[in-house]
């Protein structure tokens, strides 16, 4: 098969589109073609009046009780909501689309800048369909959750790092882990042994920075304080754990988490369904030592992947091992892929399992919610269908690696 970008962008394309049409087809047509006929809809998201739903939730604490309010973000994400306050004028309503139009213009600038070399007519077939046809896009923009700001930060930092503008790259991975702790991770992702201490120096300084912002724009924005009141308002009510305790008990502890979930430990959630009462109390019996193993997965993988010289093959290796080993996450994380994915799209030079890794990582992003559990709409054959691939990904690229089957290239 010949390997050049325009051919595997048509391949994608093929299977993205035909996968998205196969899914609307079942979803919107299901309930009108096989009896019994109801005029309910099934969608791949929540219910449809839970749209925005992330962004709605958070931005009503933050309106009301500042920095004061329950939140699982850390302070980067309080920054983005003083931005979103600001530019929507206060009117949530206006915020989410904002947020929608943002994930969606970025995600597209990204496949247009990576595709550059692809003729006009397929790059904008590419935009439509691996942008506004991909179900984790869709999903980060269904509940405005800001994990569509972090990978709007990444995308920038990939781009960076392609015009070799590498201290750019690691100030951007330290702001988005100021948002969400997770992305600190994929500092591993461009480490090198020569960047080691310019690499941590400006992760530090983003994150640092991004940490103190919300903070400092207190002084003249809302809500208004001096540094020290507000950094310890905060500091109380994260100490005082009712967000964290809110989402241990939801999403973790509880059985919310199966819901739109495709880590690991998700799927047995859903296979141990019929003694879910066992789980639970096994959860909340070893709940420390479950969030301890899981982070000691994630940095054990993050150190495996310094082995791995193929910038890409890193970068979805540990992101694999992200959406894999957390105790919980839900399907729009999986938007973290596209930064790799365009990627390996356009890359110039191949290796004979190339193909594998990307069809398999585009699978990732179409819906295949096809068969319900338990009569739930949110329990899905989703949930196992991305596990058993994410653990392929992991293993394959594992195992190439052993037998030195990739090499040392860069995708600059």
């Amino acid at each position: 098969m010949n390997k050049t970008p325009e051919s595997k962008i048509n391949l994608i394309i093929l299977i993205m589109l035909g996968g998205f049409l196969l899914a609307f087809f079942w979803y919107y047509l299901k309930k009108v073609i096989i009896p019994p006929y109801t005029a309910g809809i099934i969608t791949p998201f929540h219910n449809q009046l839970n749209i925005f739903c992330d962004y709605y939730s958070i931005a009503n604490t933050f309106f009301l009780s500042g920095f004061y309010g329950a939140y699982n973000y850390l302070p980067g994400g309080i920054t983005l909501l003083q931005i979103m306050k600001f530019i929507s004028f206060g009117n949530p309503y206006i915020g989410s689309k904002i947020i929608m139009i943002c994930y969606f213009s970025v995600s597209s600038f990204y496949v247009y800048k990576m595709s550059e070399t692809i003729q006009k007519n397929t790059k904008l077939l590419a935009i439509i369909v691996l942008v506004f046809c991909n179900y984790p896009i869709l999903s980060a923009v269904h509940t405005a959750n800001f994990e569509g700001f972090v990978l709007i930060i990444l995308i920038f930092a990939y781009l960076f790092y392609r015009k070799k503008e590498i201290n750019k790259t690691f100030l951007l991975i330290g702001i988005a882990g100021a948002i969400k702790i997770y992305p600190l991770f994929l500092f591993f992702v461009y480490l090198k042994k020569e960047n080691f201490f310019n690499a941590f120096k400006y992760t530090t300084i983003g994150f640092i920075s991004a940490f103190i912002s919300p903070f400092i724009i207190s002084l003249f924005y809302y809500p208004e304080g001096n540094v020290i009141d507000g950094f310890v308002g905060w500091s109380e009510t994260l100490l005082n754990g009712e967000a964290m305790e809110m989402y241990k008990n939801t999403m973790i502890i509880g059985y919310n988490g199966v819901f739109f979930g495709h880590s690991l430990l998700n799927s047995i959630r859903l296979i141990m369904t019929p003694y879910e009462g066992y789980m639970i109390k096994f959860m909340t019996e070893y709940y420390s030592y479950i969030l301890l193993s899981s982070a000691l997965l994630i940095l054990a993988s993050s150190l495996i992947a310094l082995k791995i010289q193929n910038t890409i093959y890193r970068y979805i290796f540990i992101v694999a091992a992200l959406c894999l080993f957390r105790p919980t996450s839900s399907d729009y994380y999986l938007i973290q892929f596209f930064v790799p994915f365009i990627a390996l799209i356009v890359e110039q030079r191949n290796y004979k399992f190339d193909h594998i890794i990307l069809i398999s990582t585009c699978l990732l992003f179409l819906s295949k919610n096809y068969y319900l559990f338990f009569d739930n709409n949110y329990i899905t054959s989703n949930t196992i269908i991305n596990s058993l691939l994410l653990l392929f990904i992991y293993l394959i690229i594992i195992i190439k690696c052993r037998k030195e089957e990739i090499t040392v290239f860069e995708v600059i």
